[in-house]
């Protein structure tokens, strides 16, 4: 799915009505039903009462749209409209209508005081998407009255009153906090990054039949992955598969007591579907690899407690390397000389290769080509250095990647698979369950699994981070997120993959 900025989403509005030959108010009418919809579901079982705060723009339109649509609906509506000397047309039309049904609407402004019905659920359609600059200071008054109703819940309508999705947003900003966002068509890009938590805990997505043509013909460097998209990259399988045909991966690392690190990996890649996997570890580490994964194949360093050099990779068809390696000198040595002198190789780096890398004066030199590199926060900046905002945070990545041709996932809520090619995908699955000891290791031998099965780099990332994800979020309806471990994530990706061939 293509995620637009705010200026293009006004531009594939006015494009889908005059392509569908439709209104703006029909369109409205369309997404406000959509959206009563997806809030009625939100709230199945209940009988709450709402209040609807709208704004001068289309945004306040939607949410009188929705509160006409509940009152049908024999809910119990109060509305709250901003005072303004002019409001959009479709506004206006929404005014009319609720007026024609005999709804008193109660006038607003920044400055006022509210008397807000106790125990009622707020939807908040003040702003929506478009905002440029942050509010006046004025309106945290009317948010924090409304935070602090003590409703039973805050909604909002495509974004929070006060949130831009195109810009850099800071914790001092006005902006209302809610509980859950519906938000049109396709996520915005600030609701993908981590500030956003300050303001909302959760989003989904309101379909609204937007014009896919004219999407697809916007220019956007931005996806978000979705399960169709997913579903479109699985490889076909035949019946005379063998071992051969599904890749035969080897996975470099470990040093005293961090064994775990990537027999963890090897775990996940065989859960993915490798043919076989073969672990090259320090000596300490050759009873716990061959006693907990009997699956996988296993050859040794001659140093006891740290790998020294690495062996002939020519014969696999993709490396993971550097999870749980340590920063010891000779083994700083032996991650640089294998990743130099296999230019043409498929490798995944990770943990402390990218930690040996970052010591390096120009870390990406010795990267081949369509590499993944999958670093945490601390981990990317160590690579790349500082940034301001995660918006730059993006752009600087995108750089190297597009330069180096490599591919680098941004590990994180959303996980980011920023391409050679300069695209990024925001992966949609995964929770906070996952923020566990291995989960990262996890993920290295699922991308290294896809990547020996022949998938190209980009396919990995994309597919790889949904897959780890999916079966995260699999995992959490039997185990409660606290106590998710990494193991426990390579145990559903046999449920994710029945998910995804459903």
């Amino acid at each position: 799915m293509k995620i637009l900025s705010s200026g293009q989403i006004k531009i594939l509005d006015q494009k889908t009505a005059t392509v569908q030959n439709i209104s703006s108010w029909q369109l409205m009418e369309r997404a406000s039903e959509a959206v009563t919809d997806a809030i009625l579901h939100k709230v199945k079982g209940l009988q709450p009462s709402f209040c609807i705060f709208c704004g001068k723009g289309n945004n306040g339109g939607d949410g009188l749209a929705v509160a006409r649509m509940l009152l049908r609906k024999n809910f119990d509506v109060t509305v709250f409209l901003l005072q303004s000397g002019k409001y959009s047309d479709d506004n206006q039309e929404n005014q009319k209508r609720l007026k024609n049904i005999g709804l008193n609407v109660i006038t607003f402004n920044e400055r006022s005081r509210l008397e807000i019905p106790t125990g009622s659920l707020v939807i908040d359609a003040l702003f929506g998407n478009g905002l440029h600059s942050p509010l006046d200071s004025e309106w945290n008054t009317v948010f924090s009255q409304i935070e602090s109703a003590s409703p039973l819940h805050i909604f909002a309508i495509d974004l929070p009153s006060g949130f831009m999705a195109d810009l850099p947003m800071e914790e001092s900003f006005p902006c209302l906090k809610t509980d859950h966002v519906f938000t049109f068509e396709m996520p915005k890009p600030g609701l993908l990054f981590p500030p956003s938590y300050h303001w909302l805990k959760d989003f989904s997505i309101v379909k609204i039949g937007l014009d896919e043509a004219t999407r697809e013909g916007l220019d956007s460097f931005y996806y978000y992955t979705e399960k169709s998209m997913i579903q479109a990259l699985l490889k076909p399988v035949s019946k005379f598969s063998h071992k051969g045909t599904f890749g035969h991966v080897l996975i470099i690392g470990g040093s005293y007591g961090k064994t775990g690190a990537p027999v963890l990996s090897a775990k996940a890649a065989l859960k993915t579907g490798s043919g076989l996997v073969s672990l090259y570890l320090p000596r300490c580490g050759y009873n716990n690899a061959q006693t907990s994964l009997t699956e996988a194949m296993c050859t040794t360093d001659t140093e006891e407690k740290h790998i020294t050099e690495t062996p002939d990779i020519s014969a696999y068809q993709a490396v993971a390397i550097g999870m749980g390696a340590g920063q010891q000198s000779s083994t700083a040595e032996a991650v640089l000389k294998c990743l130099k002198e296999n230019p043409n190789a498929s490798f995944v780096i990770d943990a402390d290769a990218l930690n040996i890398l970052s010591e390096q004066e120009d870390p990406f030199r010795y990267i081949p080509e369509n590499s993944i590199l999958t670093p945490h926060p601390k981990e990317l900046q160590r690579l790349i250095g500082s940034w301001d905002n995660d918006f730059e945070k993006i752009e600087k990545v995108r750089t190297i990647t597009q330069h180096y041709k490599i591919n680098i996932l941004i590990k994180g809520a959303y996980t980011v698979s920023v391409l050679s090619d300069g695209n990024c995908y925001f992966n949609a699955t995964g929770n906070w369950g996952m923020a566990t000891a291995g989960a990262g290791d996890t993920l290295s031998g699922i991308l290294v699994s896809l990547a020996g099965q022949g998938y190209s780099s980009h396919e990995a990332c994309i597919l790889g981070t949904y897959l780890h994800g999916l079966a995260g979020d699999l995992a959490i309806e039997k185990i409660h997120p606290h106590s998710l471990t990494a193991g426990n994530i390579s145990d559903f990706i046999s449920e994710a993959y029945f998910d995804l061939t459903k």
